[in-house]
């Protein structure tokens, strides 16, 4: 089982499936599809010209279950995987296709009467659309989405996401008389300057507070000129008491020639731990991994929010591995095979309740 899932992780890392490879996106909903044995139902879908596919053992729209995965990454400077004993390491592993070879082998072995879904998107690292529109067309009673922390720790909350452009139109004027202009650019990194002294950065995955990331600036058009223009992209991830209202308000104080742009935002993701097939989980796991299961809030956001705002109970847990968007991103290949047994077992047995 061990040697299948690795092999099935291999081959989806064969694909650079980052925005806009369309052909890599073809070739691994390809694979993904061939993969498949006869006896599950496989439905495709174009979102916003985004790709997802529905794998199910039930030929209707009600489940019991959905998994909710995706296989698109984040830009990188390589899409090589390379391994050894313990992991393999590669863009993407982590984040998110370890988990979804994990559930390409269990879908394809698993008997159950249980209604089981399989949601595989193209988007999740652009704003999650396609999981937004596939619940127009299907229902669950559970979601379990494999996208958020490590080791098997359970996740009772998601930072919301708040993406902003910021810019500003100034006075230009020659370089060598800043007194005859307002440099646009100085201006944002001021206002920058100010969001970061009242949300400061954190240190560690210890710190769970709200983040404000500058992921991209742009200003001035010639070197002997005094910029009168510039825009600055901000990524926020803020924790519940730090509403999105309240930091918009924020900002808007800061410099009033400032103009604000929200271009995407997603609520704060929350589990409800009092749910008696949470519970059944926890237990299935404290069980097959023979200690306590840890519960914690995670930095990131995911396609989760989506089945919470439907007021879907929702589970999130990843395998061991650590490092996504990162160079050194990695994926336990133990750890993947506990997350199939964990699953198996859930799947397999006890009720869903409705």
């Amino acid at each position: 089982m061990k040697k299948e899932i690795i092999d099935i992780l291999k081959e989806l890392m064969k694909y650079k499936t980052v925005n806009g490879s369309l052909q890599e996106f073809e070739g691994i909903f390809e694979y993904i599809k061939s993969y498949m044995n006869n006896g599950l139902y496989y439905n495709e879908y174009v979102f916003n010209e985004n790709k997802a596919c529905v794998i199910s053992n039930y030929d209707g729209n009600e489940f019991d279950v959905v998994f909710s995965t995706h296989i698109d990454v984040v830009p990188a400077s390589s899409y090589e995987y390379s391994e050894d004993d313990k992991n393999i390491y590669g863009r993407g592993t982590i984040d998110m296709k370890g988990s979804v070879a994990v559930l390409l082998k269990l879908f394809n072995d698993i008997e159950t009467n249980k209604r089981i879904a399989l949601f595989i998107t193209s988007d999740e690292e652009q704003d999650g659309n396609c999981t937004y529109e596939l619940l127009k067309i299907y229902k669950t009673k559970l979601a379990i989405v494999p996208d958020g922390g490590t080791h098997f720790n359970l996740i009772n909350e998601e930072k919301g996401l708040l993406r902003l452009k910021l810019s500003i139109k100034t006075k230009s004027a020659h370089s060598s008389q800043p007194f005859n202009g307002v440099n646009a650019i100085c201006e944002l990194v001021d206002v920058y300057k100010k969001i970061i002294k009242k949300y400061q950065l954190p240190k560690s995955d210890k710190e769970y507070i709200t983040s404000v990331n500058l992921a991209k600036f742009v200003g001035g058009d010639a070197l002997n000129k005094i910029a009168d223009y510039a825009e600055m992209y901000l990524d926020i991830r803020h924790i519940k008491k730090d509403t999105k209202e309240n930091i918009i308000e924020f900002i808007k104080k800061i410099n009033k020639d400032v103009k604000l742009e929200i271009l995407l935002e997603g609520d704060v993701f929350e589990t409800n731990l009092d749910n008696e097939e949470i519970k059944r989980y926890i237990e299935i796991c404290e069980s097959i991994l023979k200690r306590k299961i840890t519960i914690v809030g995670c930095e990131s956001t995911s396609d989760a929010i989506y089945f919470s705002n439907l007021g879907i109970p929702t589970i999130i847990m990843n395998p061991d591995g650590y490092y996504a968007h990162c160079p050194n991103e990695y994926v336990s290949k133990e750890s993947l095979v506990y997350l199939f047994k964990i699953y198996k077992e859930f799947i397999e047995g006890g009720d869903i309740n409705g």
